[in-house]
């Protein structure tokens, strides 16, 4: 069981780094890197706001109810 723990580890890792190489060989420039060349067409870029908004929301939120309620508020 523990070899295919590991075995998920090492392909997620590999997975991640040839993901990573593949974007790198893509970007060419600053806004390629920044704003994905503006190229991200509304399925992604759906995808990726939705992931953007509720994550900066919870985080700004959670923040401002610690501030105002202490521990018990986040």
């Amino acid at each position: 069981m523990q070899i295919i723990n590991i075995a998920i580890v090492v392909v997620y890792l590999v997975a991640m780094l040839g993901f990573g190489w593949w974007g790198k060989s893509r970007t060419r420039n600053t806004s390629d890197y920044l704003v994905a060349g503006r190229r991200l067409g509304p399925l992604l870029y759906t995808g990726t706001m939705a992931a953007v908004v509720p994550g900066g929301a919870s985080t700004v939120g959670g923040v401002g109810l610690g501030y105002t309620f202490g521990i018990s508020g986040m």
